[in-house]
């Protein structure tokens, strides 16, 4: 009889004084997806931790002990993380027993999970660290989760729980209770270079600015300019592979990102507009309309008229969903007189990621960026990284437009070869932020810094 033989019969007859009727079948799922419990050694050699480790460049992960709701895209690394997350605990010495991870795709629904957590309680003494991966996959997850939280069951552990990017997950908040809500994004231009960049270039990059202030911009800007050859190197890769691991390291370490990479995005947008109940046609026929008006102002019903959707009201459905599914962010114009979102003014819609321009450009266009499109693409870049960092972020349009509107501070864009402060339009605003290719100059009079596009993104 293994090792593990012997675990499995020892669990089983713990469970039975807590009157648990599951099967020996569902037993040895949770053991089987638990090597460590036997060896602790097994979680070196699990495939998510080996990958990771192989790699040359790094990404850098924190661990806390608090109970965590993980929401994001698929593909974003969420699954790693977690399995990395263990290996940092029996690294520390926590007994392996005592790390609980499960896979929810295989459970029939939100009662599994309470008995799972149970069972927690028979492995071993202490605290007891639970993780489960892809709970969207359980009817009713969020009554198990609720239930756990509320009774004597949480005393003693900590509980991480991931989904892909459902819009269930993304709006349950679970107000009251004692679990944060933490968003697994693609790596940011910062973090990306946070792991490609060189040691030197890491170093300067530890301390950030406290505003958005102009001046205070200039400065900061000031000491990475002489670093501006490989952050500019960097961000133009950034622009082709974005902060996915998968694009970025087939791109960074193998020269090359391969087909299949852009087809496996694709195919994860559309079996979450069906797990929605919607189209995948109307879904496309959108999102090529996004497309087509990326970083301008658009209505409503000059999208449904110009892809030959029925009624405004589709589209916009559509914008909140694909909003709620993390692929893209609706931006509005802000109104100065109530200082809020005028929501029923034409929008602009931005992706999270610059790699999703990509994928989205060859499925539905069948054709690659072009070279007048990349200034858009950038502007992207820079709308979620604000949107990152500030959370609301609007543009400002009062007969003239200027691209973001933060804190009284405008952030307008011209990624071209000579910038000016004329490009910036005329209009009052505290602070200026003129982003450029590869001007730097501070305008005193105008409170305007001229910084280059990549650099402002470390700041």
């Amino acid at each position: 009889m293994s090792k593990n033989d012997t675990f499995l019969i020892l669990t089983i007859k713990k469970l039975i004084n807590f009157d648990i009727l599951l099967t020996i079948m569902e037993i040895r799922q949770i053991t089987e997806q638990n090597p460590w419990w036997e060896d602790k050694a097994a979680i070196s050699e699990d495939e998510k931790v080996k990958e990771s480790i192989a790699r040359k460049h790094k990404i850098g992960y924190s661990f806390t002990e608090e109970n965590q709701l993980i929401t994001g895209p698929r593909q974003v690394g969420k699954t790693t993380f977690i399995k990395l997350y263990i290996k940092n605990l029996i690294e520390k010495g926590v007994n392996p027993k005592q790390a609980l991870y499960f896979s929810c795709d295989v459970l029939k629904d939100f009662n599994d999970i309470v008995e799972i957590v149970r069972i927690s309680d028979a492995l071993a003494a202490g605290k007891k660290y639970l993780f489960f991966d892809e709970i969207t996959f359980v009817d009713d997850w969020q009554r198990a989760i609720k239930f756990i939280l509320d009774s004597p069951m949480s005393r003693n552990k900590i509980i991480h729980i991931t989904g892909s990017s459902s819009i269930e997950l993304k709006k349950e908040t679970f107000p009251g209770r004692r679990i944060k809500t933490v968003h697994f994004m693609p790596l940011s231009f910062k973090d990306f270079c946070m792991v490609f960049g060189s040691e030197s270039l890491k170093r300067e990059l530890a301390a950030e600015i406290s505003s958005l202030n102009a001046a205070e911009v200039n400065r900061a800007a000031k000491k990475l300019l002489f670093y501006f050859s490989e952050i500019d190197r960097l961000f133009s890769s950034y622009t082709i592979c974005g902060g996915f691991p998968r694009s970025m390291y087939e791109l960074m370490e193998d020269g090359k990102i391969r087909d299949e990479t852009y087809d496996i995005y694709w195919k994860w947008l559309v079996a979450d507009i069906a797990k929605a109940e919607r189209s995948e046609r109307i879904a496309s026929s959108t999102l090529l309309g996004v497309l087509k008006n990326y970083g301008t102002r658009f209505s409503l019903n000059s999208i449904a008229k110009e892809m030959e959707i029925g009624s405004h009201v589709t589209i916009r459905e559509y914008l909140e969903i694909l909003e709620n599914l993390f692929v893209l962010r609706n931006m509005f114009p802000i109104d100065l007189k109530k200082g809020v979102e005028a929501f029923a003014r034409m929008r602009k819609a931005y992706f999270i990621d610059p790699f999703l321009f990509h994928v989205f450009k060859r499925e539905l266009t069948k054709t690659r960026i072009r070279e007048e499109e990349v200034p858009r693409l950038i502007e992207g870049i820079v709308a979620e990284h604000l949107a990152r960092k500030f959370g609301r972020v609007c543009y400002y349009y009062q007969k003239k437009e200027v691209d973001f509107y933060v804190e009284d501070t405008g952030i307008e864009l011209k990624w071209q070869n000579k910038v000016k402060k004329s490009d910036f339009s005329a209009v009052e605003l505290k602070n200026k932020i003129l982003l450029s290719k590869d001007s730097f100059e501070f305008i005193e009079k105008e409170n305007m810094a001229i910084v280059p596009a990549s650099v402002f993104l470390l700041l």
